[in-house]
Protein backbone atom coordinates (compact mmCIF):
# COMPACT_ATOMS: atom_id res chain seq x y z
CA UNK A 1 0.00 0.00 0.00
CA UNK A 2 1.14 3.42 -0.81
CA UNK A 3 1.40 6.59 1.26
CA UNK A 4 0.71 9.75 0.10
CA UNK A 5 1.95 12.44 2.15
CA UNK A 6 -0.17 15.47 1.52
CA UNK A 7 0.89 18.81 2.71
CA UNK A 8 -1.32 22.20 2.05
CA UNK A 9 0.23 25.52 2.89
CA UNK A 10 -0.82 27.62 4.85
CA UNK A 11 -2.15 29.86 2.47
CA UNK A 12 -4.53 27.12 0.87
CA UNK A 13 -5.57 25.99 4.52
CA UNK A 14 -6.51 29.87 5.36
CA UNK A 15 -8.38 29.98 1.61
CA UNK A 16 -10.48 26.81 3.14
CA UNK A 17 -10.99 28.41 6.67
CA UNK A 18 -12.33 31.55 4.88
CA UNK A 19 -14.65 29.86 2.22
CA UNK A 20 -16.07 27.75 5.24
CA UNK A 21 -16.48 30.63 6.98
CA UNK A 22 -18.76 32.69 4.20
CA UNK A 23 -20.42 29.71 3.96
CA UNK A 24 -21.79 29.56 7.80
CA UNK A 25 -21.92 32.99 7.85
CA UNK A 26 -24.51 33.37 4.87
CA UNK A 27 -26.45 29.86 6.26
CA UNK A 28 -26.94 31.64 9.87
CA UNK A 29 -28.05 34.85 8.05
CA UNK A 30 -30.46 33.30 5.91
CA UNK A 31 -31.72 31.25 8.98
CA UNK A 32 -31.94 34.69 10.71
CA UNK A 33 -34.12 36.40 8.25
CA UNK A 34 -36.26 32.97 7.99
CA UNK A 35 -36.71 32.98 11.31
CA UNK A 36 -37.54 36.60 11.18
CA UNK A 37 -39.93 36.44 8.23
CA UNK A 38 -42.10 33.69 9.79
CA UNK A 39 -42.10 35.80 13.53
CA UNK A 40 -43.39 38.39 11.19
CA UNK A 41 -46.03 36.48 9.33
CA UNK A 42 -47.23 35.29 13.02
CA UNK A 43 -47.85 38.47 14.06
CA UNK A 44 -49.50 39.72 10.95
CA UNK A 45 -51.81 36.83 10.76
CA UNK A 46 -52.50 37.27 14.31
CA UNK A 47 -53.65 40.82 13.80
CA UNK A 48 -55.45 40.11 10.68
CA UNK A 49 -57.36 37.70 12.59
CA UNK A 50 -58.41 40.47 15.18
CA UNK A 51 -59.37 42.66 12.52
CA UNK A 52 -61.47 40.02 10.99
CA UNK A 53 -63.13 39.39 14.52
CA UNK A 54 -64.06 43.12 15.12
CA UNK A 55 -65.36 43.51 11.58
CA UNK A 56 -67.92 40.76 12.64
CA UNK A 57 -68.78 41.81 15.65
CA UNK A 58 -69.23 45.63 13.90
CA UNK A 59 -71.67 43.44 11.24
CA UNK A 60 -69.26 44.12 8.53
CA UNK A 61 -68.02 41.72 5.78
CA UNK A 62 -64.36 41.22 6.30
CA UNK A 63 -62.10 40.24 3.40
CA UNK A 64 -60.13 37.01 3.57
CA UNK A 65 -56.58 36.61 6.02
CA UNK A 66 -54.26 36.43 3.08
CA UNK A 67 -55.99 40.00 1.83
CA UNK A 68 -55.20 41.83 4.82
CA UNK A 69 -52.18 40.17 5.99
CA UNK A 70 -50.84 41.57 2.30
CA UNK A 71 -52.39 44.75 2.85
CA UNK A 72 -51.81 45.78 6.19
CA UNK A 73 -48.99 43.34 6.95
CA UNK A 74 -47.80 43.65 10.52
CA UNK A 75 -47.58 47.74 10.93
CA UNK A 76 -50.59 48.58 9.31
CA UNK A 77 -49.56 50.15 6.28
CA UNK A 78 -50.43 53.42 5.10
CA UNK A 79 -53.53 53.61 7.73
CA UNK A 80 -51.37 53.87 10.46
CA UNK A 81 -48.68 55.83 8.44
CA UNK A 82 -50.85 58.54 7.70
CA UNK A 83 -53.92 57.65 8.99
CA UNK A 84 -55.66 61.17 7.57
CA UNK A 85 -54.47 60.98 4.42
CA UNK A 86 -55.67 57.46 3.62
CA UNK A 87 -59.15 58.33 4.32
CA UNK A 88 -59.30 61.63 2.28
CA UNK A 89 -57.81 59.74 -0.72
CA UNK A 90 -60.94 57.20 -0.20
CA UNK A 91 -63.05 59.64 -0.16
CA UNK A 92 -62.01 62.38 -2.66
CA UNK A 93 -63.68 64.54 -5.41
CA UNK A 94 -63.34 61.89 -8.14
CA UNK A 95 -63.64 58.78 -5.80
CA UNK A 96 -66.45 56.64 -6.12
CA UNK A 97 -66.69 54.83 -2.51
CA UNK A 98 -68.24 51.77 -2.18
CA UNK A 99 -68.89 52.09 1.33
CA UNK A 100 -70.75 55.08 3.10
CA UNK A 101 -68.46 58.00 4.58
CA UNK A 102 -69.68 56.55 7.82
CA UNK A 103 -68.56 53.39 7.25
CA UNK A 104 -64.89 54.04 5.82
CA UNK A 105 -64.55 56.16 9.12
CA UNK A 106 -65.63 53.20 11.71
CA UNK A 107 -62.81 51.02 9.62
CA UNK A 108 -60.32 53.25 9.66
CA UNK A 109 -60.95 53.57 13.45
CA UNK A 110 -60.87 49.79 13.81
CA UNK A 111 -57.38 49.02 11.81
CA UNK A 112 -56.01 51.99 13.84
CA UNK A 113 -57.15 50.44 17.00
CA UNK A 114 -55.70 46.85 16.26
CA UNK A 115 -52.46 47.66 14.37
CA UNK A 116 -51.46 51.31 15.68
CA UNK A 117 -53.55 51.76 18.54
CA UNK A 118 -51.45 54.85 19.16
CA UNK A 119 -52.97 56.56 16.83
CA UNK A 120 -56.40 56.28 17.29
CA UNK A 121 -59.13 58.82 18.40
Amino acid sequence: MTTVDERSSRTQRMLVYLAVGIVLGGLLAAGYLVSRSARASAEAEAKADRLAVRLAQEGARSPSRDQLVKLLGTDGGAICADPGAALARASGPAALPALPPETLVRVRQLVLHVYCPEKAR
